[in-house]
């Protein structure tokens, strides 16, 4: 980014961010633990879910967070304050490829600043994934969202033999350095999701968990327990605990972990699994949660009784 005038000259910052870095004065009970920046210039996606897709650029949400715009000049200011308040900065990108030299260039800016940052894009922009890995990005997030070839259709309105083989070469050539978002609730089954999400670690790539958040006024979030099989399946794999010939499925649910009950609860018993899944430092504070309401990924440590009940949700059929 060249001197002079900032480029973007605003930039949205989720309100916990905002919170963190003095921008707004309030109280939260999990303040993120990454700084989550939004440069949105017209989304030319046309995801059911997004309350920004089709170019929408009235609303300040994204999922259920509040997205409020600033000077970027105050946010970078802020962000670079020592002792700096982030050990990992997130920019969510809105789908334009007319922008993508531009977005080139702000990572730059933030990469020559010293600041450890990650980037989350489309799944049709892996060759600009590559690019901006190649400059020094972290870590880019790919929004495939969708595990079945019918439900990407469905939901993003795109050709998933086009788009997810590319993923799967990007995850190859840059592995441990891409995280694929998956959300669980659009009409996948856990299956599907599983078969999916064990494809894309193979390959080399980790997996972001989401779970479906209404915010487009239609659809249910997924039950807890079946999510909860989710987020432990993705750990147990992650970490070599389990593999995919072993586990057993019935009518689309996983029946059988393919490990004893008693391994299973002694493998998840420190909650780690439940816990928000993403890049280094990644927290999401109520990306998918309404306060007081089910906890699909915690933000935090999980309390002893919590991870016994997310324990019990995740074995329970």
């Amino acid at each position: 980014m060249p001197d002079g005038p900032m480029n973007p000259e605003k930039i949205r910052v989720s309100y916990g961010t905002a919170l963190v870095l003095g921008l707004k004065r309030g109280t939260q009970d999990a303040p993120p633990t990454t700084a989550y920046l939004l440069w949105d210039t017209g989304c030319h996606g046309a995801c059911s879910f997004c309350p920004r897709a089709n170019g929408n650029l009235e609303t300040q949400r994204l999922s259920r967070i509040v997205w409020p715009e600033f000077p970027t000049e105050t946010v970078i200011d802020a962000l670079s304050r020592e002792p700096r308040p982030f050990g990992r900065v997130c920019m969510q990108t809105g789908w334009n490829p007319d922008t993508e030299e531009s977005l080139i260039d702000i990572s730059k800016y933030f990469i020559d600043r010293h600041f450890t940052l990650s980037v989350t894009i489309h799944p049709s922009q892996t060759a600009l994934a590559a690019r901006l890995l190649g400059q020094g990005v972290d870590h880019v997030g790919i929004g495939l969202d969708a595990a079945g070839a019918d439900t990407y259709q469905q939901h993003k309105k795109r050709r998933h033999d086009a788009d997810y083989p590319a993923v799967l070469d990007l995850c190859r050539a840059w592995p441990g350095r891409v995280e694929v978002h998956l959300i669980a609730g659009l009409g996948d089954s856990e299956e599907t999701f599983i078969r999916r999400m064990d494809a894309l670690m193979d390959a080399g790539g980790d997996i972001a968990l989401f779970a479906f958040t209404p915010t487009n006024g239609s659809g249910s979030p997924p039950p807890p327990s079946s999510y909860r099989r989710l987020q432990a399946w993705r750990w147990l794999r992650r970490n070599g605990s389990v593999t995919i010939d072993r586990a057993v499925f019935r009518d689309g649910l996983l029946v059988d972990f393919g490990l004893p009950p008693h391994a299973l609860r002694r493998l998840l018993s420190d909650g780690l699994a439940f816990r928000t899944s993403g890049c280094g430092a990644c927290n999401r504070p109520y990306y998918n949660e309404r306060p007081g309401g089910v906890m699909y990924n915690y933000p935090r440590p999980l309390t002893a009784e919590e991870s016994d009940i997310a324990i019990s949700e995740a074995l329970s059929l």
